[in-house]
């Protein structure tokens, strides 16, 4: 990426804050989803859909859960998140973006979204094919 001559010491020094930040918060939830940790799912990191490469899928439930730092709240990151997103939905994926600052924040409660949402999907596929498994959780 180009480096503008306005941004300042002081706003380079914020991005790299950021992603140092993101850096950990996709640890943190490496960490709990990892090792099938949840509801006994497998999840990849870093886990290429062409032509993306998402944070973390599920395969199986086709999951995606995509860790937002700073720079997917610019103009042109929301514009890119959305066409990311609609390209994964066509592919049957489901996708969760979570700002990575929230991790950090108020780790329970995005713990708690995430199962959630691998729970939804769970759910979703107990009813589609018509048997329940109580079992998996």
């Amino acid at each position: 990426m180009k480096k503008s001559r306005s941004r300042s010491m002081a706003s380079i020094e914020f991005a790299r804050l950021q992603r140092r930040m993101s850096d950990e918060s996709v640890l943190i939830v490496w960490h709990w989803i990892r090792n099938r940790h949840c509801f006994k799912q497998k999840f990849r990191r870093e886990h290429p859909i062409a032509p993306y490469t998402v944070d973390f899928c599920c395969v199986e439930l086709r999951l995606v859960i995509e860790i937002d730092g700073a720079h997917h709240w610019t103009p042109e990151g929301i514009e890119h998140d959305q066409i990311r997103d609609r390209f994964l939905n066509s592919l049957g994926y489901q996708v969760l973006r979570i700002p990575g600052f929230e991790i950090l924040r108020d780790p329970p409660a995005v713990q708690l979204r995430i199962r959630e949402f691998i729970k939804a999907a769970l759910d979703r596929l107990r009813e589609s094919s018509g048997g329940s498994d109580s079992g998996a959780l």
